[in-house]
């Protein structure tokens, strides 16, 4: 199987998801394009801006299935530790029409990498009730909720989680609406939700929230994570 994947590279040598130079065979990233992987834990695994946006625009307004099965390998391994002891791992759903013209939901392809990385069951413990109409990004916080109020509901599947911790993956934290609609939708059922999303968007200002809560949000700065990952 090595002699296999070693003249597979030889002959299509892997490239970086981000720029589409030759990246080495053990990782989906090149050096260069990984040091535009800033981390937003414990809240995302990454932040929205540089290299990340760009492959994450591609896997979802190009369909690039295989830009989202790299960027699902990248995240489970970014965050294969993160938030301890979990009983399942689910996700935040798009509506089944979306996820249709798309081919795929990314949260799910995110979700069930996860699960498989940390040996926890994959489970899809909501659904989109309805499909939204899109908000401009620039939309406030209250349009947002407003928009996502009762979006969702629990599966059947969600009875055999009451009482039990579940990580709840989203791929991109813009105001937290979205996600925030979801584990309340969760917590109502008797689950123990945790939020976790690929990429959070900065604020104008560049502070990046670092955790999704329902009044205040810790944040830092872009600035602050450059900073950090070149120390």
């Amino acid at each position: 199987m090595h002699l296999v994947r070693h003249l597979l590279d030889a002959v299509l040598p892997p490239r970086c998801l981000a720029c589409g130079s030759i990246a080495d065979g053990n990782t989906d990233i090149c050096p260069v394009c990984d040091e535009g992987f800033l981390t937003a834990l414990p809240l995302g695994a990454f932040v929205y801006v540089g290299p990340v946006a760009d492959v994450i625009t591609r896997a979802k307004y190009s369909r690039d299935l295989a830009a989202a099965r790299g960027l699902a390998r990248i995240f489970a391994a970014a965050v294969d530790d993160v938030e301890g002891d979990i009983d399942a791992v689910t996700f935040v759903p798009a509506h089944w029409l979306r996820a249709l013209q798309r081919g795929f939901d990314l949260p799910a392809i995110l979700a069930d990498a996860l699960a498989s990385r940390r040996r926890r069951p994959f489970m899809q413990l909501l659904r989109a009730s309805r499909r939204d109409a899109s908000l401009a990004a620039s939309s406030s916080v209250d349009e947002r909720r407003m928009l996502v109020a009762g979006r969702f509901v629990t599966t059947s599947k969600a009875k055999q989680l009451a009482g039990k911790r579940a990580l709840v993956i989203d791929d991109v934290h813009t105001t937290g609406a979205t996600l925030s609609a979801a584990i309340a939708t969760l917590q109502a059922a008797g689950i123990e939700a945790v939020p976790l999303v690929l990429a959070v968007t900065p604020a104008p200002d560049g502070a990046v929230p670092t955790m999704l809560t329902t009044t205040t949000t810790t944040t830092t700065t872009t600035a602050d994570l450059r900073a950090d990952r070149s120390t």
